[in-house]
This record gives C-alpha cells, structure tokens and sequence, in this order.
C-alpha cells in the first residue's frame, strides 16, 4: 500500500451524487484510512444527503471528516464548498436549501447574490472541469477569466479561493492544469490538487 502522507482528498462523490458517485459513505472513509490519508471531504452535488454517515464513519475509522458539497451556479458551472467550521456548515445547509427551494424539482441552482450572502466560514476551490474559470481558459477567454477569478477572491479573500487541478487523463488535461496555475500566479491564488473522486476503485491506483 501507497503511504499517502499528508495528502487529504478535497473533492469526493459517494452514492449520494446519483449518476456521478458509486461508493457509500462509509466505503470512503475506510479506504481513506487505509490509505493514511488523515482527513476526507464529502462533496456530494448540490446537497449534505450523506454528511452524517459520512462524520460517523470517519469518526469510526480515525480520520477527519470534511464536509462540503459540489454547487451548481447559475449558468451550469460548477464550483467546491467546503465548510471550514460550524458558521460554514450552517452557511452551506442554508445556501443548499435557497438554491433547491428557487429551482425547479429536481434541480439546484445556486445564485452569485445567495452564494455572497452565505460565504462567510466557507472555503471555495474553482471547481472540476466544469468550473467557470476552467470553462473560460479552455476558450480562450482568459480576460474573461481572471475577471472572474477578481470576483471570487473579492468574495473569499485570497485565504479562502483556491484554484483547483485534477489530473483525471482526459485529453487537454495538461494543458487546462498550466494554464490554470499560470492564472492563479497572476491573481496571486494558491491552488489545491483534487482527484474529483466518485468511486472507491478510483483510490486503488494509490496502492
């Protein structure tokens, strides 16, 4: 088995994210443990279906549960909360239920003015391949993209809005991840590594 050393995976679906997610809650946080990874997210879409299975689970296995959610914004984009203490969690259970409650069943849509008014406690990564700023810099767009990038760090601050990569071996990958730490140098951003994990076979390749 791999030692993961402090690496702690920040972006992760159990079966809660239906069509993106396999494994349960507690499936996660074993092969985390058995991975020593000290702590792991739950960032299921658009909801905290399996938070408390998840906490428990952890607690059982001896890692830090994280708990955050994968948003969808309006337009489609998407982006990572992640709850860094209880005034976060709070925050995130009230944006999730505003983004569900102004959008049609089924759907949830998380606008800029809800996400503004429930930022405080929480931390913002820029998302998966479908992040606003990635969709911007695979067009071209990078005005357009550090505009963008202003906009989340005027909200977060530079200590919470992370630019995040993933190295998930699809085509332009290598290419979407320089230009992403290029933009995160010129805003003056840190970035964070996520696997964008969705499958407890998905962690075997740490073995």
């Amino acid at each position: 088995m791999k030692d993961m050393g402090s690496y702690v995976e920040l972006h992760c679906h159990s079966a809660f994210s239906l069509l993106d997610g396999a494994s349960s809650p507690e499936e996660l946080a074993r092969r985390a443990a058995e991975l020593d990874m000290p702590a792991l997210a739950l960032t299921d879409h658009d909801g905290l279906y399996g938070a408390v299975r998840f906490y428990r689970a952890c607690e059982h296995e001896g890692i830090k549960p994280v708990i955050g959610a994968e948003m969808t914004l309006e337009g489609g984009s998407h982006v990572t909360l992640i709850a860094l203490d209880a005034t976060g969690y709070s925050n995130l259970c009230r944006a999730i239920t505003k983004s569900q409650c102004a959008s049609p069943k089924g759907y949830s849509v998380l606008s800029w003015e809800t996400l503004a008014t429930y930022s405080s406690g929480l931390l913002c990564l820029s998302g998966c391949s479908r992040g606003e700023l990635p969709g911007l810099v695979r067009s071209g767009a990078r005005a357009k993209a550090r505009k963008a990038a202003s906009r989340y760090i005027d909200l977060f601050g530079r200590d919470r809005f992370y630019m995040e990569l993933q190295n998930n071996m699809y085509p332009g990958d290598v290419g979407l991840r320089a230009a992403l730490v290029e933009l995160a140098n010129e805003c003056g951003i840190g970035c964070v590594a996520t696997n964008n994990g969705k499958f407890q076979t998905l962690f075997n390749a740490y073995d």
